[in-house]
């Protein structure tokens, strides 16, 4: 009976140290082609802007990746209205935290694909800016909301440490109130170590 209390207390204290080792933690960021998407009562408006991120995380058995992101998108001119020198102007920023999940399939030693889902806030902020008669006036509110997503990507070992990762992720609408509905993709590439 000692004998196997003492194999089960060796296989207790060692099976976390052997957990450990098939984890590895990546820092990285990287940037993209932010769309963003606003249907107001039938009117469709859309844009596409610049973003760029920051993400770390960790690799579970090299096949499960779990990712912390954020993302910063620039202003998306939805709309434009132009009369002479007069103009209404309506802009989108949306800024996301996402959690996600990868499930990482390795093709060869450099190239593997990936597919998984993000949740996490979205924070849409809409500015309308009114140039008249050589005034201008601006309002603007913003709102963060919950949402949830897919992405698929491929990525490429460059060396043991650092990969590159092209990705396309689609968080479906991050806002649907009041006949107002916005939604966003983004294809953006990152640069990640591996420590």
């Amino acid at each position: 009976m000692k004998k196997v209390l003492g194999l089960a207390l060796i296989a207790a204290v060692s099976a976390p140290s052997a957990f450990a080792t098939s984890i590895e933690y990546f820092a990285g960021g990287g940037f993209g082609s932010h769309y963003s998407e606003m249907k107001v009562e039938g009117y469709k408006l859309d844009d596409r802007t610049g973003a760029f991120h920051i993400r770390g995380g960790a690799y579970i058995d090299e096949v499960h990746r779990v990712t912390l992101t954020a993302n910063f998108a620039g202003d998306a001119e939805m709309s434009s209205i132009t009369f002479g020198s007069d103009s209404l102007t309506t802009d989108l920023n949306q800024n996301e935290w996402l959690a996600s999940y990868d499930y990482v399939h390795a093709l060869n030693n450099e190239f593997s694909i990936f597919g998984g889902v993000s949740a996490g806030l979205i924070k849409n902020k809409l500015t309308l800016t009114e140039v008249y008669q050589g005034q201008t006036d601006s309002i603007s509110d913003s709102e963060t909301d919950f949402a949830v997503g897919a992405q698929v990507g491929v990525q490429y070992a460059l060396t043991k440490e650092l990969s590159i990762d092209g990705t396309y992720r689609n968080m479906g609408k991050s806002y649907n109130e009041d006949g107002i509905k916005i939604t966003n993709s983004e294809f953006a590439i990152s640069l990640d170590y591996r420590f």
